[in-house]
């Protein structure tokens, strides 16, 4: 039985886009993790925008569930059709931990008819081989997981934050932590 998900949120605040999405090598204290999704349905070889929105991992004893797994939930009891074909896009705070990335694998390989991507501004707990495992599933399972670099932290700012018609503003450091955590990202897919 699922637990109770919430919906997902329309949007963030900037505060929280700029902490929870900031591409650092060791991020302290960041025991969130958050997902911005889009959902489009795919007509005849083009894609229609579709749902949008942002879930946040739930972290009470009762509904405990990462970002990922809230998803998955609120997707299959609200959304999926087998009768449409759907191209689903995340930006998440942290690449999934290994029990996320065994279920969204499982889950594309029932549901041929959802192609997901992924964009992570961090990677999570990297260093160890069953999160480098998860990783490569994803990979393997048709799953493109990449890490999130100016255009697409410029993209979640636009779409996902309520950002009173400001500008995105990249901090000190974005460019070269990208190249970082992009070549380490490349290292465990190998």
């Amino acid at each position: 039985m699922n637990p109770h998900i919430r919906n997902p949120m329309e949007a963030m605040y900037p505060g929280t886009f700029y902490f929870h999405f900031k591409n650092l090598w060791e991020a302290d204290n960041r025991n969130e993790s958050w997902l911005c999704f889009a959902v489009e349905v795919i007509k005849h070889h083009s894609t229609v925008s579709w749902k949008r929105g942002v879930f946040r991992n739930q972290v009470d004893p009762e509904t405990h569930c990462h970002a990922e797994k809230c998803f998955l939930s609120w997707f299959c009891d609200n959304t999926l059709s087998p009768k449409k074909n759907y191209q689903v896009t995340w930006y998440t705070s942290w690449s999934p931990c290994p029990e996320c990335a065994r279920e969204v694998a499982k889950f594309l390989a029932r549901h041929s008819n959802v192609m997901l991507t992924i964009y992570t501004a961090r990677l999570y707990y990297s260093q160890y081989p069953n999160y480098q495992e998860g990783l490569r599933r994803l990979n393997e399972e048709g799953v493109p997981v990449e890490i999130m670099d100016y255009e697409d932290f410029k993209y979640c700012w636009e779409n996902f934050v309520y950002n009173g018609d400001e500008p995105f503003k990249p901090w000190k450091g974005l460019k070269y932590n990208f190249l970082f955590l992009d070549s380490k990202l490349q290292e465990i897919l190998e």
